[in-house]
């Protein structure tokens, strides 16, 4: 005959399928974690998230593999500790960044800090940290967890950012300041507005084509001297292969910034000059410009050549060719704010002059002669 269960049979068959029922809800459960795991796991290993997880009464940590790589360690090299995280905080960070995370669990307040990490290849990395602690019922912390993210590009962008206004600033200060003493010494040199006009216009314009230069300053680029001589060429129309113009020196050889403005201006004024009296403006004449790099007390120094011959010198008492305030600009300024060596001479055959600075340099092809460079 069929067997019939009993109340208390009855009662155990339930009992039994209560807990099947349990074991199926807590494996689903258990599944459902892992998966919500690997998920966060996943999004942090893409945004390049490190994270972390302290038992705080144990002492155990859980670090993911970003962390091991964000503190300088190879994954699983290390056993992961509070103070295996804190001996690869730079020594500089090191007592800020511990206070910050003692005030947090004191406070129960969240943990945010940026600092710098020292790997033991020697390089820096910043990064920035958040976290949270979590406390029992009587108000002792447990645990806690958190996430790091690198911020060494944002840091490296910002003070980049700094240098940039910085130099901003202070090239805009030393253009104004120049555009002021130009008005003042072409003021002093006109006999008219008249005189004044043309003259202030052109100093300004070489002012302006300085600037454009300047504005492509970088670590791949510096102002040459060659383009810049090649610039004040162009801008009195002298063509290259003009055959009254000799160019020869080392091509790419770059400027310090904070010399390009004056030394430009010099420039202009020689050649404004050759243009007027010497010999950009006489037939049969010619214009030499030689430099070359010599070394000097350490560092390489430009040394400059500007050669006119064949030119008819204005007789004696009729002036120096137009030179007043831009030999003044060679003779005195250079030497006083570049600290430059520099010679000027009105000779019998046109204007010989020298100018020699200190550069940073970066040397091409020699250029040929009778060429621009």
């Amino acid at each position: 005959t069929r067997h019939r269960p009993n109340e208390r049979e009855l009662r155990f068959l339930d009992l039994l399928a209560r807990h099947a029922a349990d074991l199926i809800e807590q494996r689903r459960a258990q599944s459902a974690l892992l998966e919500r795991e690997e998920r966060l796991r996943s999004a942090a290993e893409v945004a390049k998230f490190a994270l972390w997880d302290w038992n705080v009464r144990t002492g155990e940590v859980v670090w993911s593999d970003e962390h091991f790589r964000m503190s300088g360690y190879a994954v699983g090299e290390v056993t992961p500790s509070y103070q295996a995280w804190l001996a690869r905080v730079h020594p500089d960070d090191r007592p800020a960044t511990d206070a910050a995370i003692a005030r947090a669990r004191t406070t129960r307040t969240e943990y945010v800090q940026e600092f710098r990490t020292l790997h033991p290849d020697g390089s820096v990395h910043w990064l920035s940290a958040r976290g949270r602690f979590f406390y029992d019922e009587r108000g002792e912390p447990v645990r806690m967890v958190g996430a790091v993210l690198e911020t060494t590009e944002r840091r490296e962008w910002e003070e980049q950012q700094k240098v940039l206004i910085a130099e901003l600033q202070h090239r805009t200060f030393n253009l104004m300041a120049m555009v002021n003493s130009t008005a003042e010494a072409t003021i002093r040199s006109s006999g008219s507005l008249e005189e004044f006009g043309p003259k202030f216009r052109n100093r300004i314009a070489a002012l302006a084509r300085v600037q454009r230069l300047l504005s492509r300053l970088s670590e791949e680029h510096r102002v040459t001297f060659d383009e810049l001589l090649r610039g004040e060429l162009d801008a009195v129309g002298v063509q290259p292969g003009d055959k009254r113009v000799v160019l020869e020196g080392p091509a790419h050889v770059s400027l310090r910034s904070r010399t390009v403005q004056t030394f430009a201006l010099a420039l202009h004024e020689l050649m404004t000059n050759a243009v007027k009296y010497g010999a950009l403006k006489q037939v049969g004449t010619r214009l030499t410009v030689r430099w070359e790099l010599i070394a000097q007390d350490g560092e390489p120094w430009l040394h400059v050549d500007w050669r006119e011959s064949g030119v008819s010198v204005r007789p004696a008492g009729e002036g120096d060719g137009g030179m007043g305030q831009g030999r003044v600009l060679i003779e005195k300024a250079l030497p006083y704010q570049l600290h430059a060596r520099t010679t000027y001479q009105l000779t019998p055959d046109g204007v010989h002059c020298t100018i020699a600075l200190p550069v940073s340099a970066r040397v091409g092809p020699v250029a040929r002669p009778g060429s621009h460079a």
